[in-house]
């Protein structure tokens, strides 16, 4: 995935968010004649939960560019044109069945229990293909607020459009954002609180690493991105772990560093992830730095604290966090 690099760093010029969906209304269920027989208990639930899922809609949405989009019925064939955001959409028991960019669904572990999701190519975030887009036909078309601009209106002839925010470490807001979406709002509510309190949970298993540092490194080509992912540093809501004295500014997505820059850091601990996102290239690429003296200074790489992460923490989503808190867990806990 050659072009995810320029993804990733573009991810903090992503903004905004927005919704859109199907037209037509819901059907009136049939009248039958009146009988004795009590359908079964399934029934009655399957009758009750359709009748819930009826009071929902329709439903106005204020979109992250502001507009108003009235949703007349709940999504079912949606178009996701944002890598970003596959893991808010399987969380909540919805896959979209045209997407883009699905390389990732190969590429990263938090994602693998859906890879073999029916979800047609529809080619790349900055260039989708228009012609495939009209054969699928969608309800609704997701994409993020930042680049809707660029498809010059060819969207909205195909279906309503939504917009989104990037929602940069908020992946709460985001998850709550698609729980409008698709009506289900509770249950968007309740893999939050799961999360949290796994996050919660795993800070205090941690907290006899507190006199110890952290650091996470995006490894490309003799290329090193400190990264600031708050799920790993953040007291309140993250795992609260200490990031070295001389550790980039904490309030950006990271920036890129020499080896040398590395050094000077010197984490009691690392992770590593690959900065293109594939598993196989870290390997490669933590082969060659095997041979690099000032890599193997490193008190991490010395120490044997040096642990991979799946590239999706890169991306932020709930299920890449949850995936990332207990890849650190472990690995830190087994020492």
């Amino acid at each position: 995935m050659k072009k995810f690099m320029g993804l990733i760093v573009s991810i903090a010029l992503l903004a905004s968010m927005s919704i859109l969906a199907g037209c037509s209304g819901t059907p009136k269920a049939n009248s039958s004649e009146s009988s004795n027989h009590t359908p079964p208990v399934t029934e009655v639930a399957n009758s009750e939960q359709k009748e819930g899922e009826a009071k929902n809609w329709p439903r106005t949405y204020v979109d992250a560019l502001g507009r108003e989009v009235v949703l007349e019925k709940k999504p079912e064939k949606v178009a996701l044109l944002f890598f970003r955001n596959f893991e808010h959409l399987f969380l909540l028991g919805e896959s979209p069945v045209a997407a883009t960019d699905i390389d990732v669904l190969d590429e990263w572990e938090s994602l693998a229990p859906y890879k073999n999701n029916e979800i047609e190519d529809i080619g790349s975030i900055a260039n989708p293909n228009i012609e495939k887009l009209l054969e699928i036909d969608p309800d609704l078309i997701i994409a993020v607020s930042s680049r809707y601009a660029n498809y010059n209106g060819q969207l909205d002839k195909i279906a309503p459009v939504i917009t989104v925010d990037s929602n940069e470490n908020n992946w709460q807001g985001a998850l709550r954002e698609y729980g409008i979406i698709f009506g289900k709002e509770e249950k968007a509510e309740e893999e939050i609180a799961r999360i949290e309190a796994f996050i919660a949970e795993s800070r205090e298993k941690l907290q006899a690493y507190n006199d110890k540092t952290f650091g996470l490194t995006m490894l490309g080509d003799k290329q090193y991105w400190a990264f600031t992912t708050q799920f790993i540093f953040n007291k309140d809501n993250g795992l609260g772990l200490n990031p070295p004295t001389s550790y980039v500014d904490m309030s950006s997505k990271g920036e890129l560093i020499s080896m040398e820059g590395l050094a000077n850091m010197n984490p009691d601990y690392m992770f590593v992830a690959d900065i293109g996102g594939s598993s196989q290239k870290l390997k490669s690429y933590l082969k060659d730095l095997e041979s690099d003296s000032v890599w193997n200074s490193l008190q991490s790489v010395k120490n044997k604290h040096i642990y991979p992460l799946d590239s999706s923490i890169a991306a932020g989503g709930p299920l890449a966090i949850e995936l990332g808190v207990k890849t650190i867990v472990e690995n830190v806990l087994s020492q």
